[in-house]
């Protein structure tokens, strides 16, 4: 059986139990774990070993070459240190094109429909995030479509996350203004304004993460740029902003007139569930990520020496027991029935998921 791309203009319909070859084994397809516009990904073992595999089939060939030309970039940064999704090959087949990846737990975005997340657990997160952030920062490159379906769970034993996806990666250098990046909850402000950017950007975008994960809803969410951009003024109190209708009738786009507009200083009252100063932490951890400013904007350095990283203010003999919590997490290790989004239709005060 070929590798080699053939003339039908249909892409070949990879099936469960088909046989994929590529340049360093031959893989059989298994469970298919997610499906979409760009094709498929499939769990697949590579024949002759125990080894499994998530291969992405991508029925767009140009798409699949580009994604592992951005792949290229992080090549030298150790993935399992970094946090980084691994590749392990790339070959076309038939008329796909298939990137042969680790095999990862979950998305961020489908454990938030299935779990609460308390600040024990978004703490790991966040580290390692602003690892990966920082590990790409160093070799200038930025992500450019950081959400939290683009975050995985390695495992659930060690509790450890990898940022995945770099089909939009790109030197930082190859930013320009006007640039058309990220999906629209987790777009900067400057790229929503055409202004300059660079690797901020996704440090923007790790803070929407996480205030929608620990809140329940994205911070100045909306289904056009118009309805983020108000919500930033209203919270900001900066720039004129046209109207809705003068937005509608400028652009033809419909914006929707909102009063839910999320402040930072709402979450301070929040969760009694957690330490005051883990919680206070978490805020101003928060704020620095979400700072309109890029050039004022927290780096993933700075981020990892903050104290809700560090953990310097559970020090305390009054904070053992907390802290002790704090690094076992409660997702893996305190998970109940009460706890899971079905039980939340009884307890409507409750932090919920994204939505």
């Amino acid at each position: 059986m070929s590798n080699q791309g053939n003339m039908t203009s249909e892409p070949y319909d990879v099936q469960t139990g088909f046989i994929l070859v590529g340049y360093r084994g031959l893989y059989r397809v298994g469970e298919f774990k997610g499906q979409g516009g760009y094709g498929k990904v499939a769990k697949c073992t590579k024949i002759g070993s125990q080894d499994s595999f998530a291969i992405k089939i991508l029925t767009d060939v140009t798409s699949g070459q580009e994604e592992f030309e951005a792949m290229k970039l992080i090549q030298d940064l150790d993935p399992d240190k970094n946090n980084l999704l691994k590749l392990h090959e790339c070959f076309p087949f038939k008329n796909v094109f298939c990137l042969v990846y680790e095999v990862l737990e979950e998305t961020v975005y489908n454990i938030s429909y299935e779990y609460f997340w308390d600040l024990h657990d978004i703490r790991p997160l966040v580290r390692d995030m602003c690892q990966a952030l920082g590990a790409l920062k160093s070799i200038n490159v930025a992500h450019c479509d950081l959400k939290s379906d683009n975050i995985m769970l390695v495992d659930k034993e060690s509790f450890r996350f990898k940022l995945i996806d770099f089909g939009l990666a790109r030197k930082a250098e190859t930013l320009t203004e006007n640039t058309q990046i990220q999906v629209t909850p987790f777009r900067a402000p400057e790229v929503i304004l055409g202004l300059p950017t660079d690797e901020s950007v996704d440090m923007w975008a790790l803070g929407m993460v996480l205030a929608s994960l620990y809140y329940g809803y994205y911070p100045f969410s909306g289904k056009t740029e118009y309805d983020t951009i108000r919500a930033l003024v209203q919270t900001h109190k900066w720039l004129r902003l046209n109207t809705v209708e003068e937005f509608n009738k400028m652009t033809g786009e419909t914006a929707q007139q909102t009063d839910k507009v999320f402040y930072l200083k709402q979450m301070l009252k929040h969760d009694a569930e957690n330490d005051d100063d883990d919680h206070s932490a978490f805020i101003d951890l928060l704020r620095r990520m979400l700072q309109i400013d890029p050039q004022r904007r927290i780096t993933p350095s700075q981020a990892l020496q903050h104290d809700f990283i560090t953990m310097k203010h559970l020090s305390g003999d009054d904070k053992v027991k907390y802290a002790t919590a704090a690094k076992e997490g409660t997702i893996v290790t305190e998970l109940s029935e009460s706890q899971t989004r079905a039980s939340q239709s009884d307890n409507p005060g409750k932090r919920s998921g994204i939505r």
